[in-house]
């Protein structure tokens, strides 16, 4: 307990310190984020597309500015050494293996080792690569392996080396317990003279010191300067340090300075004259203390490979950092540059600094909201007041809490109005100049976090709560003559957490949307016309012609046509820059602050142009550029993979995808973005950085399914020909089989009707058979009865005459009888088609004679065969068939056998 009480006593009797030194923005990549092991040996950067690599125990690192990748030596062996080659070649080196990576066609980085074709006691573990304009230098402690970009040569160095150097065009070489040689263009080493002082020091690096020297730094004796065939240790106080923190690695710095790392205290960073710029270590940022590698990029940066990590120290930014460790200050609200030193407002109280330390200002213990610089006098808005600080301390002028901002009253110079937690105070000049508080204007309670007069002189206000106000006072600042509140309902987006500020003669309200310009004393509120700082939700003022536009993405300075990324995070709600002179802006952070150089602004626009590296897609990873990029429409699920070199600070990305969408997406920090089930087209995927320069574009096209490619159409038309004409022939076929089966079925039905008509035909024929059967019969029975009586009356009659001729009339009687003609014209008209009823029809006048006659002729008999028939004489035959003509009406000439045949 007594101790306690003496700690707390010592606190409130003695000044509170910390040691105060700006250093370079520093990004960390920790073992996790690049995934690969704690210790990194080496360091290199591509100079075309700037991605970084690195020698890890797991392997090679590769960073394109998005992501990190590993790729492994054939036995996984450790990386020790990286250097890239003049045709754009990744040297690596690791133990009993050297070659260099190249990247294939699917991009992944594929491994040609150049120490295949030696024999295995050749082969020693690289610890260092060095590139000359003409060949390569691999570097074991006994060995130097030599590549002139077509075979290996092996050359010996006489001891065991160190790293070598290329110092102003010499390659040097430490030799342990000699001294320094350099390596001539015959393969052969020379021994500089004054060089035998190092013999017994182990030399960890040689760079190019001041003019004509070269640097050789030590592990445990410093640095020492050859000159002239003289080595002597470095005379610079520095010296002394770096024989405490044992020296490691050391590179020579394009603005002319140095980067000199340790084992045990971090990195120094150098000015051209040697002097001390930054020391960074772990105390004031670095993840480690053991620098085991260097190399400074092409944007002048300088990258750390470390016992543990990699970090990146941003030197050509224009930023430099003041980051409370011990959390001594706390988050810092405000500051000003008074009487040439600075001052900061934190949450813990005002702190100024005095010989590169913090020193609290007795009495302003608390949260401090504002700093200003009025006629020479340094005034502090606190939590507990308001207080006038000088250098011999600090002195409350108001005891009114939460004195969050000043205005000055327009036209009245002796005048400041304050918005506190409850309404507006007003101070004043006394007779001795000094401010002081003057009194509180009556009628409007409400707690202020904002205040500013616009150009009519009304003074706008603006609540954390409770939306915006609109003040008039009178001329004493005694009473508000009007008062009117402007919320949702008046056209803001929100009542809540607004912000003011005055930037030229425009007052712009935060309003975490976009910033609202209010344009007259109306109370119009209108966006504030698209500019460089679209899409930003905050603007704070800067210098005449520059304006800092902040969001969750990080804070941008536009000045004039250029746009600057700040690499800075500002307390949220509270963001505040405060201009400390003509060229240097300090920005409060939650852990210190951050001080912008603008004397060192890039002359030009920051930019880093973005680049696609793969697509993903069913069928693997395709590496660009790909000219007539094409996917499968079994492939439309894409994920594209994009990046871009900027190393300083995490970029964001926006998206947009022509042919899909026409508006771009959200900015984010993620490095890729998918689309699933593209229909078939024509695409074009871009991409951008909020950093700025130009934009990747990726065209591609997605394939139609096989089955609409116009193959496929046609042979889908064919198909459709070929379905239509079997369709139409299997029809045929069955209107074929349909029409055989009707003409087999009429066919049958035919032969049916014929068998019938036959059987009919023969039915009648057998008729016809039977009658003449009958008849025949009948005339035979006929015939024999008279041949009988004939017979009996011939036995009877002898030689009687009247029986005889009785007998002759009987036999006349039979052969003039109608009876057989009757018989023979039934039959004859069944077999000629009632021949006698036509011939009567078209001649009525003929008699029954003529009618035999025409009979006889029909059948074809001669006048001969008649004769007997018709019991007439040839000549009555004749005559007869003269008549016949005649009636007939046939000419003589015409054949009257032939007619009655055709008839």
């Amino acid at each position: 307990m007594r101790s306690l009480l003496f700690i707390l006593l010592l606190w409130m009797t003695h000044p509170i310190r910390g040691w105060a030194q700006e250093t370079p923005v520093i990004r960390h990549f920790p073992p996790l984020a690049y995934g690969g092991q704690n210790q990194n040996w080496a360091l290199a950067q591509a100079p075309g597309n700037g991605w970084l690599y690195a020698g890890n125990n797991q392997g090679l690192l590769v960073c394109d500015g998005a992501r990190w990748s590993v790729f492994s030596l054939p036995e996984n062996q450790t990386v020790r050494a990286v250097a890239v080659g003049r045709n754009g070649e990744l040297f690596c080196g690791g133990f009993a293996t050297f070659g260099y990576w190249q990247m294939s066609d699917s991009g992944q980085m594929v491994f040609h080792a150049l120490s295949a074709g030696l024999p295995e006691m050749e082969r020693e573990e690289i610890w260092h690569i060095l590139v000359l304009p003409d060949f390569v230098l691999f570097q074991s402690f006994s060995t130097i392996y030599k590549y002139d970009y077509q075979t290996v040569s092996v050359l010996r160095p006489p001891g065991s080396i160190m790293f070598a150097g290329n110092v102003n065009g010499r390659i040097l070489f430490p030799v342990i317990e000699r001294g320094l040689y350099e390596l001539l263009p015959d393969n052969t080493f020379r021994f500089l003279d004054g060089t035998e002082v190092l013999a017994n020091k182990i030399v960890q690096f040689l760079v190019p010191g001041s003019p004509d020297a070269v640097w050789a730094g030590t592990a445990n004796d410093g640095i020492f300067e050859v000159r002239n065939g003289t080595c002597k240790p470095w005379p610079n106080p520095l010296n002394a340090v770096f024989r405490r923190n044992q020296l490691n690695k050391a590179i020579a710095l394009r603005d002319g300075g140095w980067a000199i790392g340790t084992i045990l205290n971090g990195v120094y960073v150098l000015g051209p004259a040697g002097d001390r710029r930054f020391h960074l270590n772990r105390e004031n940022g670095l993840q480690n203390n053991t620098v085991l590698a260097l190399c400074q990029d092409r944007d002048a940066n300088l990258w750390l490979g470390l016992d543990r990590g990699i970090d990146l120290v941003a030197l050509r930014s224009p930023i430099t950092v003041f980051q409370d460790q011990t959390g001594l200050i706390g988050s810092v609200y405000a500051a000003v540059r008074w009487r040439d030193r600075l001052y900061i407002g934190a949450n813990q109280g005002v702190f100024v600094r005095k010989n590169n330390t913090f020193e609290l200002i007795k009495g302003t213990q608390g949260q401090v909201w504002e700093l200003r610089a009025l006629d020479d006098q340094l005034l502090c808005g606190h939590n507990a007041g308001t207080y006038r600080i000088d250098e011999s301390g600090a002195v409350r002028i108001s005891d009114v809490t939460g004195g969050w901002c000043f205005a000055r009253v327009p036209g009245a110079d002796g005048a400041l109005i304050q918005g506190t937690y409850t309404g507006l105070a007003v101070f004043r000049r006394d007779a001795a100049g000094n401010w002081r508080f003057s009194h509180k204007i009556p009628g409007f309670q409400e707690p202020l976090k904002k205040i500013a007069f616009d150009t009519a002189g009304n003074l706008w206000c603006a609540h954390p709560n409770k939306g915006l106000f609109r003040l008039r006072l009178n001329n004493t600042l005694s009473e508000i003559t009007e008062l009117q509140a402007f919320r949702r309902e008046n056209g803001l987006p929100t009542d809540y957490r607004l912000d003011l500020d005055r930037i030229g003669n425009d007052l712009i309200l935060d309003a975490h949307a976009a910033p609202l310009k209010v344009v007259d004393s109306a109370g119009t509120f209108l966006f504030r016309p698209a500019d460089t700082a679209t899409h930003r939700h905050k603007w704070l003022p800067g210098l005449e012609g520059e304006i800092f536009s902040v969001d969750s993405s990080g804070v941008l300075l536009h000045a004039g046509p250029n746009t600057y990324p700040i690499q800075a995070t500002l307390i949220p709600n509270f963001e505040h820059i405060a201009l400390l002179d003509e060229n240097t802006y300090l920005l409060c952070q939650e852990s210190g602050y951050a001080l912008l150089d603008r004397r060192s602004l890039p002359s030009g626009r920051l930019t880093a142009d973005c680049v696609v590296r793969s697509i993903a897609s069913g069928n693997g990873h395709v590496t660009l550029p790909v000219p007539g990029l094409t996917f499968a429409f079994r492939d439309n699920s894409l994920t594209f993979q994009f990046a871009a070199p900027v190393f300083e600070q995490q970029p964001y990305f926006s998206w947009k995808l022509d042919g899909f969408s026409d508006q771009w997406s959200a900015w984010s920090p993620e490095t890729s973005k998918e689309f699933t089930n593209l229909p078939p087209g024509e695409y074009t995927f871009r991409v951008r950085n909020n950093i700025g320069g130009e934009e990747a574009t990726v065209a591609f096209r997605i394939a139609a399914p096989w089955y609409r490619t116009y193959l496929a159409m046609a042979v889908f038309f064919l198909l459709g020909l070929f379905l239509l004409a079997l369709i139409e022939r299997i029809m045929q076929m069955r209107l074929n089989r349909h029409q055989a089966q009707l003409k087999q079925e009429n066919n049958q039905e035919l032969n049916r009707r014929r068998m019938e008509v036959e059987r009919e035909k023969l039915a009648h024929e057998v008729d016809t058979k039977s009658r003449e059967l009958n008849n025949a019969t009948l005339n035979l029975i006929r015939k024999n009865e008279a041949l009988q009586r004939l017979r009996e009356g011939l036995l009877v009659a002898g030689d009687d005459p009247e029986a005889l001729k009785k007998l002759a009339r009987e036999i006349d009687r039979h052969l003039d009888g109608d009876h057989d003609w009757e018989v023979f014209s039934e039959t004859f008209n069944q077999v000629h088609d009632d021949f006698f009823k036509r011939l009567l029809e078209g001649f009525p006048d003929l008699t029954p004679g003529d009618l035999r006659l025409a009979a006889c002729l029909r059948m074809n008999l001669s006048s001969k065969e008649i004769a007997p028939l018709l019991n007439i004489s040839i000549r009555g035959i004749e005559n007869k068939r003269y008549r016949l003509r005649k009636k007939m009406g046939l000419p003589e000439d015409a054949n009257l056998t032939e007619f009655m045949l055709r008839f």
